[in-house]
């Protein structure tokens, strides 16, 4: 008897504790004047990230977080603290971050959605956030495990951060797939198109057009002009998990690195390689593989290392050559994308995968997780040993820079490596590599 009146005592303690947070969440977010939920398959982070630059720029009080490659939070200023957590991420940090903003003075909140299963998802919307404008940057195949398989099942699961009653913003792509599930939300679409080329150059680092038509976007719903909310956006800091271009030296070669691993599904990253490396043109792929992201590891593999199928390419942009000896068989060699494959993490599973696609096993390297420095150099060696140099793409600003640079290196040849996959697991001796160092 004692032990129930003690347990019923502790539910009653916790109830009452609850009922207190509730009603002190719900004075905090009274106090917020703009609200912003972002949401999407990739771009989150970046997203975010503009959208507070540019309400700042426009005399707003902003407080965002961003939940990517690194947790953040941003303050009024632009100035930023990692977010300290004990043990894994939980929903419920939303709660004390909000109440944080508050204690800061700010009005406007910006906060980058950081569940992926779709009842979370409408946890934070309808719960802690209860956002007056939502984002969607767009609906692309990746978590698929966790969201449901295909592209109508990933937006049924996104769709649980649009507002109520409020208005949703997205790309014109993801607003047909979005359109069912708005129930009185207005819906905006934000046009890449119509980004003047001049607003892109203009950052100091690579930005997606759609990205910036999004935040451009909120910005002018929410008051600021374009030519202010794109002076902020230009002067934010990029997300740590930004794609980024590098020249290093390796073996006495240089080695322009792409950095695209916070790209990690097959649309996004089909995407970045037209974009710098070039349609159908071949690179090297760093392919750092997790054991948790198998689904993920067999889209990359297919999409940058498939050798033979039947019936029509599925590679974006690459170059079919029919085998005349077996046209019959309806059967197509296709040089794929990946001039050659060096594997992280999970190697095992990738090659096995990459076997299945009839990629030349002889054109596969591993790089364990203790390699270090020399054991990179010694792959790219054997790979320029094996004429693997991949010429640059479209001449780009950043290109003409970075040949202008090689052509004073005394080996201007240039071997171009594409990291893809994951961030998270990447051994260490590769990001300074990644980051031109």
């Amino acid at each position: 008897m004692e032990f129930i009146l003690f347990f019923a005592g502790v539910l009653a303690l916790l109830l009452v504790y609850f009922l207190w947070e509730n009603r002190r969440h719900e004075r905090n977010l009274a106090q917020l004047s703009l609200r912003i939920h972002v949401n999407g398959t990739r771009g989150k982070s970046s997203v975010t990230r503009l959208i507070a630059g540019g309400l700042r720029a426009g005399g707003k009080s902003v407080v965002a977080k961003t939940t990517g490659t690194a947790a953040q939070l941003i303050l009024p200023d632009g100035s930023e603290e990692p977010l300290k957590r004990r043990g894994p991420a939980n929903i419920r940090e939303n709660i004390g971050l909000i109440q944080k903003a508050v204690d800061l003075g700010a009005d406007t909140i910006v906060f980058e959605c950081m569940a992926l299963q779709p009842d979370l998802q409408n946890f934070c919307e309808r719960r802690l956030i209860k956002s007056h404008l939502g984002v969607i940057t767009n609906v692309r195949a990746d978590h698929e495990d966790v969201m449901g398989k295909g592209l109508t099942n990933i937006a049924a699961a996104l769709a649980n951060t649009i507002p109520a009653h409020g208005t949703l913003v997205t790309t014109p792509a993801a607003a047909a797939l979005l359109a069912p599930h708005l129930h009185g939300t207005q819906m905006v679409v934000a046009e890449a198109s119509e980004v003047p080329p001049e607003f892109v150059q203009g950052f100091p680092y690579p930005v997606v057009p759609e990205n910036l038509a999004l935040a451009l976007q909120v910005c002018n719903l929410a008051g600021v002009e374009t030519t202010t909310a794109l002076k902020g956006m230009q002067q934010a800091a990029p997300d740590a998990g930004n794609l980024h271009v590098n020249l290093v030296t390796l073996a006495g070669k240089t080695v322009r690195c792409i950095d695209a691993l916070a790209a990690n599904d097959p649309d996004s990253t089909a995407w970045l390689w037209e974009q710098y490396v070039g349609r159908g043109k071949q690179a090297v792929v760093l392919l750092n593989c997790r054991p948790d992201r198998k689904l993920r590891t067999v889209q990359l593999c297919e999409l940058l290392g498939k050798v033979t199928e039947t019936g029509a390419a599925k590679i974006p942009g690459a170059e079919k050559i029919v085998d005349a000896e077996n046209t019959a068989a309806a059967t197509e060699n296709i040089q794929p994308l990946a001039a050659a494959f060096i594997l992280t993490g999970d190697i095992t599973f990738a090659k096995n995968i990459l076997q299945k696609e009839n990629y030349p096993q002889t054109q596969i390297f591993a790089l364990a997780n203790s390699a270090t420095r020399a054991d990179v150099a010694k792959i790219i060696s054997a790979l320029a040993s094996k004429n693997l140099a991949a010429e640059f793409s479209a001449p780009n600003e950043i290109s003409k820079a970075e040949i202008s640079a090689a052509s004073q290196n005394s080996q201007p040849e240039i071997l171009t490596l594409f990291a893809a996959g994951n961030i998270k697991g990447l051994p260490d001796t590769l990001r300074p590599i990644l980051n031109g160092g």
